[in-house]
């Protein structure tokens, strides 16, 4: 157990679950970090912001979950449960794609506690009845079944 304890409070290196498998990886921080910044240069795919917009968000989706209890598409009950109440700004990470070469990050963004998390659950609680359900939810078992049939012909 010291053992396990000791590799968690290395500062020198961060844990972390590969992107793929259920296998942890250990990255020198110094590295890790490099990664992370170099993956977050790319202003093609992120953006740095000049203020933190996470009040103004929390401010708009209150405004926007009281006006559905008002015109009643909420009950009370389901807007105590989506107004946010706690302001944590997500956070991103990486974690190692080791089947690639060099085993690049793949971003995560941890929004736990964050102004949407609630409705964000909310929302896919409702959608996820419907997947599977349309003719554009891609299944691999059926596409590699088709593909069978048709080699087999």
């Amino acid at each position: 157990m010291a053992a396990i304890h000791n590799l968690k409070n290395n500062r020198e290196i961060t844990i972390l679950p590969a992107d793929k498998g259920r296998t942890t990886v250990i990255l020198d921080t110094e590295q890790y970090e490099e990664q992370m910044n170099e993956m977050l240069q790319d202003r093609n795919t992120y953006e740095v912001l000049k203020k933190d917009p996470t009040e103004a968000k929390k401010k708009k989706l209150k405004t926007i979950l009281k006006q559905l209890q008002e015109e009643k598409k909420i009950n009370k009950q389901t807007y105590n449960h989506l107004i946010p109440t706690a302001s944590i700004i997500p956070r991103i990470y990486g974690t190692p794609k080791i089947h690639k070469p060099g085993a690049p990050l793949r971003p995560i963004i941890d929004s736990m506690g964050s102004v949407t998390y609630n409705l964000s659950k909310f929302i896919a609680d409702i959608l996820k009845p419907l997947l599977g359900n349309t003719d554009y939810h891609w299944k691999p078992w059926v596409f590699c079944f088709r593909m069978g049939g048709l080699l087999n012909q």
